[in-house]
């Protein structure tokens, strides 16, 4: 139901769910933020199966179709919005490219391609890093915070420039990823998609080949030739990769020692994960730590001095 406005007589367009276990989805003429916060879910949605692992972000419209085939240990958050609370002239009419709208217009109704243009590869699923999880949650807690205190007349307007920001950061990871190629990649029917899938949401784990290869019922050889094919490297060397990716970010973002970050990124020994850091990203830990934004992100390839 719409949000009734405390301090004036009117009914605003947004919805938020602290608990939502996807089963009202999608809302008639409303958009969707939902933020799985924990556990996993296997949905079909616009007839694709996926998989939801936390965390990550749905993004929905009205015109989606969407089923929870299976879930487990399942949470997540959710905002509703209609378009036009953004700007009055979105509604979902005017989101076509067909439309003609004043250009100042453009850049808000770009950003809401990502709820309203699904097809085969992408269906408005980001999985997300932990950093940008801290960022996301953050920004969805405030926004629900003041959906239920309306704490003075101008709530309506904090609420539209947080969702904004929170649209732009969603958007930007989408650019990121449609960069590599991940939502080619990211087919449900892709023996690689899949283990990709499996090693973001275990990457901290003891995962080991036999296991991914178990999980797509292919062999060594054959799973790693698909997987290159892919992703231009190994499974192993993928998984690796993004182990070292996430602890770079919790290197940048958090105080945790050296030994808490291996452990959490799936490292057995401190020293290994030293090592395999060091020759990665061309830098120590300890040197990187003491300076973070002097250096590029981590790409597979060592970073570089900016």
């Amino acid at each position: 139901m719409p949000q009734q406005d405390r301090h004036k007589e009117r009914m605003i367009p947004i919805e938020f769910e602290f608990y939502d276990l996807l089963e009202t989805l999608p809302k008639k003429n409303r958009c969707s933020v939902v933020l799985i916060t924990c556990g996993s879910a296997t949905i079909k949605i616009n007839s694709q199966v996926r998989l939801l692992q936390s965390p990550c972000v749905l993004c929905l419209s009205q015109y989606d179709t969407i089923e929870c085939i299976h879930a487990d240990h399942l949470s997540a958050k959710s905002f509703h919005f209609d378009p036009w609370f953004i700007k009055a002239c979105l509604c979902f009419d005017n989101l076509n490219d067909d439309v003609v709208l004043e250009p100042r217009y453009d850049y808000d109704r770009q950003n809401l391609y990502i709820f309203t243009k699904h097809h085969d590869h992408f269906q408005g699923i980001f999985s997300l890093t932990p950093q940008s999880y801290l960022h996301i949650n953050e920004q969805m807690l405030m926004i629900g915070a003041e959906t239920f205190s309306q704490s003075d007349g101008f709530w309506t307007c904090r609420i539209r420039r947080m969702l904004r920001q929170l649209i732009r950061r969603i958007s930007d990871i989408y650019a990121d990823q449609r960069k590599l190629g991940l939502f080619e990649a990211l087919d449900s029917h892709n023996p690689a998609s899949i283990c990709a899938q499996y090693i973001h949401g275990h990457y901290a784990e003891a995962v080991s080949l036999g296991g991914l290869c178990s999980l797509v019922n292919l062999n060594r050889t054959s799973l790693n030739q698909k997987f290159k094919a892919h992703f231009g490297c190994t499974c192993m060397e993928y998984l690796l990769n993004y182990r070292l990716k996430i602890a770079q970010e919790l290197l940048s973002n958090t105080n945790m020692k050296t030994r808490e970050i291996a452990q959490n990124c799936g490292f057995k020994y401190e020293t290994y994960f030293t090592r395999q850091f060091t020759a990665k990203l061309g830098v120590s830990p300890a040197a990187y730590r003491k300076n973070p934004l002097s250096y590029s992100a981590y790409d597979g390839r060592p970073v570089r001095r900016l």
